[in-house]
């Protein structure tokens, strides 16, 4: 009964440390990935997946409830955007400037009805990973 207890035990640690590996494979790292990961969400309509790539870092405590509202609103609006062109058909990115902190990068939004709509996303470090930036 040990030997099953020990081997049961082995291979808890094993798959949770699987699972560990493959959420950190999955989470945007680069901030192009982090930036089209962004539209894909507002795409798909999940707004609170959404308003996550987005660095609060800078935002006091007492506004934290009016700024996610505002973002709230802002996903809204590209949302309605994109589905008023019928849907994204792609999401094309690319770095023009990083350093270590901070990061811009292009964003074409080709929509299912043909148009195209050239954006640009900022973005920096927070807690070491990428997040759109506010401003």
């Amino acid at each position: 009964m040990h030997y099953f207890n020990s081997v049961v035990r082995k291979l808890s640690v094993f798959w949770m440390s699987l699972f560990v590996l493959v959420l950190a494979a999955c989470s945007p790292s680069a901030p192009e990935d982090v930036v089209k990961d962004f539209y894909k969400a507002v795409a798909d309509n999940r707004v609170d997946d959404a308003v996550a790539y987005f660095s609060l870092q800078d935002v006091k405590e007492n506004d934290l409830t009016v700024v996610k509202g505002k973002l709230q609103m802002v996903v809204g609006e590209r949302y309605s955007r994109i589905q008023d062109n019928g849907g994204l058909e792609s999401i094309t990115t690319e770095v023009v400037e990083q350093q270590d902190d901070t990061a811009r990068v292009k964003v074409e939004l080709k929509f299912k009805n043909g148009k195209t709509k050239n954006e640009s996303a900022r973005l920096v470090k927070d807690s070491g990973k990428w997040k759109m930036h506010l401003k």
